[in-house]
């Protein structure tokens, strides 16, 4: 009896063993899993973007323009924030502060508030500025999210909501910045309030769908 408890109990420590190797190998192969899904969740947010939206046609002319600087740089901002929380959200014992990551988006979105020339009203240039913003950068964003849950699925996250936030934030940010390719709306209050609002409700979505889809 003693003979079969010591094997059932030395068969349980080499599975934890087992397990503790095996967890670093994943977690370790999540970031080159998260540049992947990050990397397609541009080229399917850009693509809904053009077809659904199109692309606005004095872009070429634009693209070098402080306002369309602005709104590039800072949703650039947003998106290496939220790689860095998505990967640590998939990590457990890495350390997730918000506020430290996102600091740099929300100066750069204040100082253009601030020193930019803003005649663009914060309801947009037309009736449905602030509707087509918000829904198009959810649509662009939804592809994206898929493949960034999907890509945090494999590493079994210890907060399954708060990861799946960070994957509807960084698939926001991706959003937002394809939508960059078709906005007309040259503001800084506009571009602050409106795509930070998707880049929200992005998050939220993805903190629902990542309770259910990422718990374990």
């Amino acid at each position: 009896m003693e003979h079969d408890h010591q094997l059932q109990t030395d068969a349980l420590i080499r599975r934890l063993a087992g397990d503790a190797g095996a967890l670093p190998r994943r977690h370790r192969a999540l970031l080159p899993r998260l540049l992947g899904a990050a990397g397609g969740s541009v080229a399917l947010a850009a693509l809904v973007v053009a077809v659904a939206f199109g692309v606005r046609g004095d872009l070429a002319a634009h693209v070098s323009s402080p306002m369309y600087l602005y709104k590039a740089v800072a949703m650039a901002c947003v998106v290496v924030a939220g790689l860095v929380l998505v990967r640590a959200a998939g990590t457990p014992g890495a350390s997730t502060r918000l506020a430290a990551a996102l600091a740099p988006a929300v100066l750069i979105l204040f100082a253009g508030i601030v020193l930019l020339d803003d005649r663009v009203p914060v309801a947009g240039a037309s009736p449905v500025s602030v509707s087509v913003c918000l829904l198009a950068i959810v649509l662009a964003a939804t592809p994206g999210l898929a493949l960034l849950l999907l890509a945090l699925r494999r590493a079994t996250p210890t907060r399954p909501a708060f990861a799946g936030g960070m994957a509807g934030l960084l698939a926001g940010s991706i959003g937002a910045l394809a939508y960059t390719l078709s906005c007309v709306n040259d503001g800084a209050v506009f571009v602050t309030v409106w795509y930070s609002l998707a880049i929200v409700a992005t998050s939220a979505i993805g903190a629902l769908v990542g309770r259910r889809m990422l718990a374990w």
